[in-house]
């Protein structure tokens, strides 16, 4: 393992942890209205934009042939009381997965500007993050929530 690698894996294994210690994020009520507690039943749409609720809520981390996102919006309360449950995705929809966790408030992406092939790939991640309550979005056009 080259020096670099080691210094990844290194800030990888720090993320996770302050992911873990972490208090789930009181989002504040203009963060909370994009999010899937705000906005019940909202889908994603190929002119959606999307962002991360809360900047430090999510971390994407290469770990055996997958790309995982590790999060504290599911953590307790209570110290530790419940573990990390991070979300799996494939290595190619790495680079969509960063583009969704790092685009941070004001900015906003749209859903045709992330890095994946198909459109179905694109909503199907964001779709994921959002349902998980880490991902804020607008639908621009209006389209009906289903």
């Amino acid at each position: 393992m080259q020096a670099m690698d080691m210094v990844d894996a290194a800030c990888d294994q720090i993320g996770k942890r302050f992911l873990s210690d972490r208090l789930p994020p009181g989002l504040a009520p203009h963060e909370f209205a994009y999010t899937n507690e705000g906005q019940k039943d909202a889908k994603i749409w190929p002119t959606t934009l999307c962002r991360l609720a809360r900047p430090g809520i999510a971390r994407l981390v290469l770990e055996e042939g997958k790309a995982v996102v590790y999060h504290c919006n599911d953590n307790s309360r209570v110290f530790h009381e419940v573990p990390l449950s991070p979300l799996e995705f494939e290595v190619d929809d790495a680079p969509a997965l960063e583009q969704l966790i790092t685009t941070v408030e004001p900015n906003w992406i749209p859903m045709a500007d992330l890095i994946h092939e198909a459109m179905e790939d694109k909503i199907s991640i964001a779709q994921s993050l959002y349902d998980e309550g880490i991902l804020a979005i607008i639908n621009p056009d209006g389209e009906p929530p289903c």
